[in-house]
């Protein structure tokens, strides 16, 4: 920079607001107004190189202060420091300027509204200013049908913390409130007493400070378009439920992880539970929610929806440690009662893991439509005593029209050769389900029945037998030391009431055998075990706790690998 002249600086003072204010200072003159307490330097002449005649207000101090914002005075074009170029305006030479404050306003912070995060303090209201601010601002909700109210539907961001919370946080239609993951945002839930849930989602009647009740719930009102992810809640106290649906329709939840406490329980508290879904009527419901990627441990019940919800799906979540998993329909009184006329339907419980499940992974009580796809269980229904100490069915169906596919369960690879233990069935009720995989066995020549395997019969919720229960079992014998191969189904069907049994198999058999006698060496026969594993007789006080299927085969010197698998469909008469 070229100096031209070092000269004495003379400084002015005054008001700006009085009179006609800042006059047009000299080349390099300086001007203090002391009312708005601003500082101005005189740019100079044209002819002295000035771009232009004026006065140009210096930063100072104070206006970086609460008396002004400098970010709403600094510009920002989309790409303007790429080396290839964006064209953000009509033209390349007409870019889009936003204020710097605009642009960080895109993306608002649970911080921004004064939380502390350290776990200790209390950020119940704070984090409920955020929520009403964002999405039950007076002068604009975000549920209303306006241009301005859309602009409302942000994401408000939870960092990653520990919030602690004290009372319940209602949340309201269109909000969207995202964390940073599981065990990354983390919310500890420890009310003061009481059995109120942590999340609660209220209708579009709310205003802030005044949620909403179920009864004030419309189809037109009810919350919707929610979204929740990305971060832990945690029930401390073991007595609350995380989330409480009230008639939430359209709304995704993910990547949440829900803990409960059931720490040294032996007795699990009704109220320790990780979702709750209710419904004010069969047409004001939950409906069309999503649910993936949760994970819900340590609760006396994950998901709990006595109610007309319908069409739920909850896909690739992890439910471990608890009670009972899904419990559906318990306790609705049907007929003419409002909101449970139906019980839930079309819940779709689609590749969930479930890992130590005292009792049922899915009880389901009343409803329709319902289903369990690809669902791993790994030690359900024991009471936490492994398969050997199994006590209930692992899926317990108590209404029809319902269905199963594709199970896998780790109870048969325990249970099904050995006679010495009870085996309760994996799936009860009213279902069909079919066995995971292909068992195989070893056959050998034998001239009296010889135990192969078991089977459960029919129980109800408890395991205790009743009912009645018919097997397919296909099967595939390849002989190993004979030229044959025979492949059937045999066909059961027990009556666990009268504990009466049929038996029956067809077959075809490949290999030599002209005068097909070779082919009906091999005989397959059932019978029932009582509770310790002894044939059952009929004697006073036995019961037929589970199936055996035997075998003959008098080939002679034969030995070979029998291959099956089944499909069971249990009958069970709801009172």
């Amino acid at each position: 920079m070229a100096v031209y002249q070092i000269s004495r600086i003379q400084i002015r003072r005054g008001q700006a607001n009085v009179g006609t204010g800042i006059p047009q200072l000299a080349s390099g003159e300086m001007a203090w107004a002391v009312d708005t307490q601003e500082l101005y330097i005189g740019n100079g002449s044209v002819a002295e190189g000035a771009p232009a005649v004026g006065n140009t207000r210096l930063l100072t101090l104070n206006d970086l202060s609460a008396e002004g914002n400098l970010l709403e005075l600094t510009q920002y074009s989309y790409g303007a420091a790429n080396t290839i170029p964006v064209q953000t305006g009509s033209s390349s030479g007409n870019p889009v300027y936003r204020a710097i404050q605009a642009r960080l306003d895109d993306q608002v912070s649970l911080w921004d509204f004064g939380v502390v995060g350290d776990g200790v303090t209390d950020d119940t209201v704070a984090f409920q200013r955020a929520i009403n601010q964002l999405f039950l601002n007076s002068a604009n909700f975000a549920y209303q049908s306006t241009a301005d109210a859309s602009q409302f539907r942000v994401t408000l961001n939870l960092p990653a913390a520990t919030f602690l919370i004290t009372s319940t946080i209602f949340i309201p239609s269109y909000a969207s409130i995202v964390g940073a993951g599981r065990d990354k945002t983390i919310i500890n839930y420890t009310p003061v007493s009481g059995t109120t849930p942590a999340f609660k989602f209220i209708n579009d009647t709310s205003t802030a400070g005044y949620p909403s009740l179920l009864s004030s719930t419309l189809y037109s009102n009810q919350p919707r378009y929610i979204k929740m992810e990305g971060m832990t809640i945690n029930t401390v106290n073991g007595d609350n439920a995380a989330l409480q649906l009230d008639a939430v329709r359209s709304s995704y939840f993910a990547n949440l992880k829900i803990q409960g406490n059931t720490s040294g329980a032996t007795v699990y508290n009704a109220t320790n539970i990780g979702i709750i879904m209710n419904a004010f009527s069969s047409a004001v419901t939950c409906e069309e929610n999503y649910f993936q990627h949760c994970m819900i441990v340590s609760t006396a019940t994950a998901v709990y929806a006595q109610q007309d919800i319908i069409n739920n799906t909850f896909s690739d979540c992890f439910i471990q440690d608890a009670q009972q998993g899904f419990v559906l329909g318990k306790g609705s009184l049907g007929g003419s009662t409002v909101g449970q006329q139906y019980g839930p339907r079309q819940t779709h419980i689609v590749n969930n893991k479930f890992l130590q499940i005292r009792q049922q992974a899915v009880y389901l009580e009343r409803g329709e439509y319902n289903s369990v796809e690809s669902c791993k269980l790994s030690n359900v229904g024991n009471n936490s005593a492994g398969n050997t100490s199994a006590i209930y069915p692992q899926i317990f169906f108590k209404t029809i029209n319902n269905s199963l596919v594709n199970l896998q369960s780790d109870r048969g690879d325990d249970l099904t050769q050995t006679s010495s233990t009870v085996y309760p069935p994996e799936v009860s009720g009213n279902a069909t389900y079919q066995s995971f995989g292909i068992r195989q066995l070893t056959i050998g020549q034998v001239s009296s029945p010889l135990f192969l395997f078991r089977l459960p019969v029919s129980t109800d919720q408890y395991g205790v037998p009743v009912g009645s229960v018919s097997y397919t079992i296909k099967y595939n014998y390849k002989s190993t030391t004979n030229s044959f191969t025979r492949s059937g189904e045999i066909l059961i069907s027990a009556d666990i009431d009268h504990a009466q049994i049929q038996v029956s198999d067809e077959y075809d058999y490949a290999g030599s055998d002209a005068s097909d006698v070779n082919a009906q060496k091999l005989v397959f026969s059932a019978g029932f075990l009582d509770v310790v594993g002894s044939v059952y007789t009929g004697s006073a006080g036995q019961v037929p706790y589970c199936i055996a299927v035997y075998y003959t085969n008098t080939f002679s010197s034969d030995a070979g690998r029998f291959n099956f698998n089944y499909t069971a469909s249990p009958y069970y008469l709801a009172t």
